[in-house]
């Protein structure tokens, strides 16, 4: 328990970059960035799943 107090300091600290976007409205920007990245990322992992599927279907047949 004692080992987690020094974090506990720490994560009530206001975080000033964060702050930053919000007021100037750019966290939106932020989150779009993030969610067409993650967005990117399952797409890829879909289709390679799709290609992998056929490729294994193929080497069975």
């Amino acid at each position: 328990m004692l080992l987690f107090l020094p974090f506990l300091g720490h994560a009530q600290q206001n975080v000033e970059m964060a702050d930053a976007f919000r007021s100037n409205g750019k966290i939106y920007v932020v989150v779009l960035v993030i969610c067409t990245i993650f967005a990117g990322i399952i797409l890829f992992l879909v289709f390679l799943e799709r290609k992998i599927k056929r490729l294994e279907r193929n080497q069975l047949n």
